[in-house]
């Protein structure tokens, strides 16, 4: 219990992340995008359908781990997920260049072109591949906290104790 009350707005973040990847997957199979395309088409609505929902499940986890685990577990999550969908991105690019109703920035369909393949590909992918790149490198460059020892008192030498002042008579 102690760990939820500490934990609880990264907890409900991830519970925020996972809710929008089930509705995601729902919204994907209640749409027509898969019917009636040819299979360029489909592919590439379901290569978005995956990368949307790897993009809300991988930042579910990252932000669970943010709870429990140190910072290179969390940049090396950031990292797989970011290097996963950015591969599947430009898979998708390289197989649906010759399509223009796809991927093409010039023409009618721009904006959704837009919208539907360069947002994704940007915010789902190369950012947070960057960013786990970025953390991971930071968390190596940053040492380690050292333990602190209590180190024992250095001795310092004691003055000789000074002899009282004794008044001696004066010559004469």
């Amino acid at each position: 219990m102690d760990f939820i009350r500490k934990n609880w707005s990264r907890l409900s973040l991830a519970l925020l992340f996972l809710l929008g990847g089930i509705l995601g997957i729902v919204a994907f199979a209640n749409s027509d995008i898969f019917t009636g395309v040819n299979n360029i088409t489909k592919f590439y609505n379901i290569a978005l359908l995956v990368s949307t929902m790897l993009y809300f499940f991988g930042m579910a986890c990252v932000t669970v781990l943010k709870a429990v685990a140190g910072k290179k577990a969390v940049s090396i999550t950031y990292m797989v997920f970011g290097a996963i969908v950015s591969i599947l991105e430009i898979v998708v690019l390289c197989v649906c260049m010759n399509e223009p109703n796809l991927i093409s920035l010039i023409g009618v369909n721009a904006v959704v072109v837009f919208f539907t393949f360069i947002v994704p590909t940007l915010v789902f992918g190369f950012y947070p591949l960057i960013k786990g790149i970025t953390r991971f490198i930071e968390a190596e460059q940053t040492p380690a906290p050292a333990k602190t020892t209590v180190q024992p008192a250095a001795e310092q030498p004691t003055a000789p104790a000074k002899k009282p002042a004794t008044k001696t008579p004066a010559a004469k």
